[in-house]
């Protein structure tokens, strides 16, 4: 009968090792999966960071390296009643967005997008679509967006909040856009001076907006 209890004991024994041995918290720590939550909270982490750091703005549409190019007041010797917003548009949600305009807290002014083609800047009809997860540049010289018919000074170090338009007639708001000098971009606006396909008198000021 002491034999029967001894050798009952050890099989209880081996079979409690043999259960640590292929529990997942004795695997190697360098070669355990992680669960997908795991992984899920890395990602998310590592996002916000480069969102943080980078991007303005809190919706689909967020913006790296925005600015608006500070002017003169129009009726200075140097000064001008256009400028442009540009930067970088990151694209954030899991749907192609178009941007078909845009507005500022600058208040009352035109407010165009532009492209500049062989040199000559003009109105970008349909506006600019950026895929899923994509990315669009907004530059001197190349598609922007222009702010023009508007005659106060915008100082350097200012800030002025953008609010873009979309397709479907929802909008976003990217606060806090800083106004910065910028050298001008090398496009012109036409033969006579002028901004292809507009007639607006302030565009007799030459290409530095």
């Amino acid at each position: 009968m002491l034999n029967i209890r001894i050798a009952a004991v050890s099989a209880l024994g081996i079979a409690a090792l043999t259960m640590a041995a292929c529990s997942p918290s004795q695997q190697n720590p360098s070669t355990a999966t992680p669960s997908s939550a795991e992984t899920t909270t890395v990602a998310s982490s590592t996002t916000t960071a480069v969102d943080s750091e980078k991007l303005q703005g809190d919706g689909d549409i967020r913006v790296e390296s925005a600015a608006i190019r500070a002017k003169a007041e129009a009726s200075a010797a140097d000064g001008k009643s256009m400028t442009g917003f540009f930067g970088t548009l990151h694209n954030v949600s899991e749907k192609d967005i178009q941007i078909v305009g845009f507005s500022t807290s600058l208040g009352d002014a035109t407010y165009e997008i532009h492209e500049v083609v062989d040199g000559v800047m003009r109105e970008k009809e349909g506006g600019i679509e950026i895929p899923a997860g994509g990315t669009y540049e907004l530059k001197p010289g190349g598609d922007h967006f222009m702010i023009m018919d508007f005659e106060p000074a915008i100082p350097a170090g200012d800030v002025v909040d953008v609010t873009l338009e979309f397709a479907d007639g929802t909008k976003e708001e990217i606060p806090g856009v800083a106004v910065r000098s910028m050298l001008p971009g090398d496009e012109d606006y036409g033969e006579h001076g002028e901004l292809q396909g507009h007639q607006h008198g302030s565009m007799q000021e030459g290409h530095n907006h």
